[in-house]
């Protein structure tokens, strides 16, 4: 069973209610939330993907762009709202 699948188990309409809010997330940021809701750190989340740290900030920052979450507050806390 794939990571995507384990995640949907355990918050199933998570990815619904997300997208129905914010249906301007790439694929790619979508995966990056099911990451932060799961509370990885962004080394933990670079280390799953094979991307840089880097990309993981900008990622977050685009996120938090799309769905306006200011600097000042939690992404992850956000994230974890929406159920």
């Amino acid at each position: 069973m794939g990571f995507k699948d384990k995640f949907n188990r355990s918050n199933p309409r998570f990815l619904e209610i997300l997208l129905k809010k914010h249906p301007t997330l790439t694929q790619r940021e979508i995966l990056l939330c099911m990451y932060l809701k799961l509370n990885y750190s962004s080394n933990d989340i670079s280390d799953e993907l094979d991307i840089t740290i880097a990309s993981v900030d900008t990622y977050r920052y685009n996120i938090r762009k799309k769905i306006g979450v200011q600097r000042k507050l939690s992404l992850t806390a956000h994230l974890n709202t929406l159920h």
